[in-house]
C-alpha cells in the first residue's frame, strides 16, 4: 500500500470527567492551602480545628449527584453552629432562674420583692422601706440578709465570662434625713443608693457569688419608675435592683 506522505492521527480520547469537576477539584485545593496557611500562622483549639475540618468532610473522592445537604440539613448546622459557644448558657440561667422564684415567693405575695423576666435575664428588685431604714444602707432584720445570702448561692454556679450581677442603689427626690442614732451619714441621695446596692453585694458575695461577674453602682434620684408626687411613688422608687444578665 503507499505511503500518502500524511501522518496518521489518532482518535481524541473521550470525554470521561465531567468539566466541574476540574473547577471543583481547584476549587478544595485552593480552601485546603488556605486554611493550612491558617493553621501555620494561628492557634487553633480542637473545637475550632474540627469546624473547619468538617468543611472538607466528603469533599474528595467519587461523589453522587444531587445536594451534598438537604435545607434541613443546613438549617440545622446554622443552629448548631449558633450554640457551639456555649450550649449549657439557657440552662444554667433558667436553672438560677428557678431557684430564685421558689426563694422569693412569700416576699414576692407580699410586694417585698418584685422579679420581672428581660429580653436577655431577670431584674429583681428589693422595696428600699422593707430592707433598709431611712437614710441609712444597713440591712437590719436577719430574713433580710438570709434571703440575699440565699440569692447568692443560686447565683453561684454562674460563669464569670458568660454572665454579669449588677446592683443598682435607687432613692427618691427628698432630701436624706439626717437621723442623729445612724452610725453614718450620706450626704446625698448618690452616695446612700451606691452604699446599699454595695451592702447588697455583701451579701450576694456570703452567698458564693463570684465576685468577678458582680458590680455596683447608686443612680440616686436619676431613675425613678413612677413620678415623685406621691408617698406611694416615692416608696415604689426606694429600691435596689439586681440585673442577672448575661453577657
Amino acid at each position: 500500500m503507499a505511503d500518502d506522505g500524511r501522518a496518521k492521527k489518532c482518535p481524541a480520547p473521550g470525554n470521561s470527567t465531567p468539566a466541574w469537576m476540574t473547577t471543583f477539584g481547584d476549587m478544595n485545593s485552593l480552601l485546603l492551602t488556605f486554611f493550612i496557611a491558617m493553621l501555620t500562622s494561628a492557634e487553633i483549639d480542637g473545637r475550632e480545628l474540627r469546624m473547619i475540618l468538617s468543611a472538607f468532610e466528603g469533599s474528595f473522592g467519587m461523589m453522587d449527584g444531587g445536594n451534598t445537604l438537604s435545607d434541613g440539613q443546613l438549617a440545622e448546622m446554622g443552629q448548631t453552629v449558633e450554640m457551639l459557644p456555649s450550649p449549657e448558657v439557657g440552662s444554667q440561667m433558667a436553672k438560677a432562674a428557678k431557684q430564685i422564684a421558689e426563694i422569693l415567693e412569700p416576699e414576692i405575695k407580699s410586694k417585698k420583692v418584685r422579679f420581672e423576666k428581660l429580653v436577655n435575664g431577670y431584674k429583681i428588685s428589693l422595696a428600699g422601706d422593707v430592707y433598709f431604714q431611712p437614710g441609712s444602707a444597713e440591712i437590719e432584720y436577719d430574713e433580710g440578709k438570709n434571703l440575699l445570702i440565699k440569692i447568692g448561692q443560686a447565683l453561684s454556679g454562674l460563669p464569670a465570662d458568660e454572665y454579669q450581677v449588677e446592683i443598682v442603689g435607687h432613692t427618691d427626690n427628698k432630701a436624706v434625713p439626717l437621723d442623729a442614732s445612724l452610725p453614718f451619714k450620706y450626704p446625698s441621695a448618690w452616695e446612700l443608693s451606691t452604699a446599699r446596692a454595695c451592702t447588697v453585694v455583701k451579701f450576694l458575695q456570703m452567698g458564693g457569688v463570684n465576685p468577678m461577674i458582680i458590680t455596683a453602682e447608686g443612680r440616686g434620684e436619676q431613675d425613678p419608675l413612677v413620678p415623685n408626687n406621691t408617698p406611694e411613688g416615692r416608696a415604689y422608687n426606694r429600691r435596689v435592683d439586681i440585673y442577672i444578665t448575661e453577657l
